[in-house]
């Protein structure tokens, strides 16, 4: 497996952690004394905001070092760890649809652990995170069905793998009883209702 290229942990989130104390900066000039309540609560806003970011670049530094080396299963232990929304987010959008890791990077076994790490997302109330986690719903079900359908047929995978396809089905099941899926006009959102009838239709087809 060759190993991934070396990421700035900056553009994962675009922003440079290296210039946070200039940000909202440009309110720190302002002296009016009738805007002074508006600027302290701006200003406290901001530290809250430095606070988070700060802690979220903690975060994607623990996953620099194995990410780097090439080591998925590490950086996926890593990234579980933390189950941070933001910080999976993140990483999700940077590994898998913007930097173009290879999705063949992933090992069975890191795919089911990221399962919850996936359904937290799409029980995200925030669309951005939502729409992350349906992106790599759908990846690993382009990744998998397919494959799980015929050991199914075959049963000639091992106990391990089957337990692992066992998993990610129950994973697909799940999806579509999830809250957020729930509220979804899917009338409008085609293209995630035709996910989940595909997905509807692969449950049941792995339930006979």
């Amino acid at each position: 497996m060759s190993k991934p290229d070396k990421y700035n942990e900056s553009q994962l989130i675009g922003i440079d952690f290296n210039n946070l104390e200039d940000f909202c900066g440009t309110i720190k000039s302002v002296k009016s004394s009738e805007d002074l309540p508006i600027i302290e609560e701006i200003l406290s806003s901001h530290n809250q905001i430095k606070s988070i970011l700060s802690k979220r670049k903690t975060s994607l530094k623990s996953l620099e070092k194995p990410w780097t080396k090439g080591n998925i299963s590490q950086t996926i232990k890593e990234l579980s760890v933390i189950r941070d929304k933001g910080v999976s987010s993140d990483f999700f959008n940077s590994a898998f649809m913007v930097n173009g890791c290879n999705k063949d990077y992933l090992k069975l076994e890191d795919s089911v652990t990221l399962l919850p790490l996936i359904e937290k997302l799409v029980s995200a109330k925030y669309e951005s995170s939502f729409r992350c986690g349906i992106k790599m719903v759908c990846m690993l079900f382009d990744m998998y069905s397919d494959t799980i359908k015929q050991c199914k047929r075959s049963m000639k995978a091992d106990a391990k793998t089957m337990e692992n396809y066992e998993k990610l089905i129950q994973f697909f099941d799940l999806i579509p009883k999830i809250e957020t899926i729930q509220k979804r006009d899917l009338k409008t959102d085609r293209n995630l209702g035709a996910l989940l009838e595909e997905m509807k239709e692969f449950c049941n087809e792995c339930k006979k």
